[in-house]
């Protein structure tokens, strides 16, 4: 969408994931939603994915950045915020339940389970070039049916070892328990029919 505000002609044609599925999580000595006030947030990047997803997780439990004077601060993918909240360097993040149940079971406060709260956003998206769309129609339907294909493996319960073992390789665990409850959150998250969600993407264009 930034693209596009600068003049770019993209286009969106699948969104895998199109309500906020992250939990919002903080230190142990963090127990409620006021404590948060003057924090430092842990995201990826400034405007991107997880800054969005910490701003919607805010608003829904009640807090403005800046009149509560929460300071994001750039860190990294979720295994980096991950070990940036347990060393003390950030406060809080959002996560994905694959990182945030472990952290709980170590201490850490869930102040918030945002999947549950059904909130509109787009999280992936296949998006190209509109001349690419018009020029390469049967290339993309190859495409969205191979993205289909895949969601139909992941969700199927037979598949689950070589999913659970996917999960653990590209998310680096070596736990299988965190692992199952990821696997838990793919079959529950994911979207069957993938298409783009208008109030995901009315609640980013708000935010950018």
């Amino acid at each position: 969408m930034a693209a596009v505000a600068g003049g770019a002609d993209l286009k969106m044609i699948a969104s895998l994931i199109n309500r906020l599925g992250y939990d919002l999580v903080a230190a142990p000595n963090i127990k409620s939603t006021k404590d948060l006030r003057g924090k430092r947030f842990g995201v990826q990047s400034l405007g991107g994915t997880i800054w969005m997803a910490g701003i919607l997780g805010l608003e829904h439990v009640g807090l403005d950045p800046a009149r509560d004077n929460i300071n994001f601060l750039a860190i990294g993918d979720q295994t980096v915020l991950t070990q940036a909240l347990e060393a003390g360097r950030i406060d809080a993040t959002v996560l994905d339940g694959v990182f945030s149940r472990r952290l709980k079971q170590k201490g850490f406060t869930i102040i918030a389970e945002l999947q549950q709260t059904d909130i509109p956003f787009s999280g992936q998206g296949l998006i190209v070039k509109n001349a690419y769309l018009q020029e390469q129609r049967k290339t993309l339907e190859g495409l969205l049916k191979g993205l289909l294909e895949g969601i139909a493996f992941s969700v199927a319960p037979k598949n689950k070892s070589a999913v659970v073992g996917t999960i653990m390789k590209r998310l680096k665990l070596s736990d299988p328990a965190v692992a199952e409850e990821g696997y838990q959150d793919v079959t529950k998250n994911v979207d069957r029919r993938p298409y783009p969600s208008i109030d995901g993407q009315r609640n980013i264009q708000r935010l950018m």
